[in-house]
């Protein structure tokens, strides 16, 4: 079993310190795979103890299991076929909603209250989330833009500043447009929010703050598909909350 069908499985035996374990280990896998268990304790403010007791509720013997069992999936991923899917798109809901971290939440509903002004990047079927997402923003009279087209998308990038939040939107998290426009925001010093599927990518490691849904990729006469449907929902219960918090100082 790779490591995030492990993580499906038993991410539900974590506390929230284990969850923020786990998030670390996600956005920095690519470092993981030289870092001793004395590093990583370091690096997290987690003692051995507690990394050796996360592991296993993993389903990993310890820390060294875990490890080559990340890198092997990472290794793997590019050349492993796309499988048909006997799930349902309830099933990836349920999911998503067990990776939910809160406090990671809380800290995002206060970037946006502060944010001047909100881009929405993605591409393809991800454009949807963004339309729908920069839309309610935008009526309850929060900044907010998404882009039909990459140069634009690049432009505006160019124009944000370091009180401005960008929200990044890519199931593989390899979208070389968003990757372009995330970059050219960084450089403005503004502060990304990734949404992507559950895996170690790209676009996660680059940003500020990051989300994650489970999307599963199934196949109907030979053509892959990835429903977008998970994170809306993700992004609609950001909304949703970000009302509850701050509708009465709007």
């Amino acid at each position: 079993m790779n490591f995030f069908d492990m993580v499906e499985k038993n991410r539900m035996n974590l506390n929230k310190d284990e969850n923020e374990l786990l998030k670390y280990i996600i956005e920095h896998t690519s470092k993981i795979k030289d870092m001793t268990i004395k590093d990583l304790s370091k690096a997290t403010f987690t003692s051995t103890a507690g990394i050796i007791r996360f592991c296993k509720k993993l389903g990993f013997s310890g820390y060294s299991e875990l490890k080559n069992n990340l890198y092997l999936t990472v290794a793997n991923a590019s050349i492993k076929p796309a499988e048909k899917y006997s799930g349902t798109i309830f099933d990836d809901i349920e999911k998503t909603k067990n990776l939910l971290n809160l406090q990671l939440i809380e800290e995002i509903l206060e970037l946006i209250y502060k944010a001047h002004r909100i881009d929405f990047y993605g591409e393809g079927s991800s454009r949807m989330v963004c339309i729908e997402m920069a839309r309610r923003f935008m009526s309850i009279k929060k900044v907010s833009y998404y882009y039909d087209d990459t140069s634009i998308m690049y432009a505006s990038a160019g124009t944000l500043t370091a009180q401005d939040l960008v929200f990044a939107i890519s199931m593989t998290g390899e979208t070389k447009q968003i990757i372009k426009a995330v970059n050219i925001a960084k450089s403005k010093n503004s502060t990304i929010v990734s949404l992507t599927n559950l895996s170690n990518n790209s676009l996660s490691n680059i940003a500020d703050k990051s989300l994650f849904v489970f999307s599963n990729k199934y196949v109907i006469n030979d053509i892959e598909i990835t429903s977008r449907v998970p994170a809306l929902v993700l992004m609609e219960y950001i909304f949703y909350n970000y009302l509850e918090k701050y509708i009465k100082e709007l």
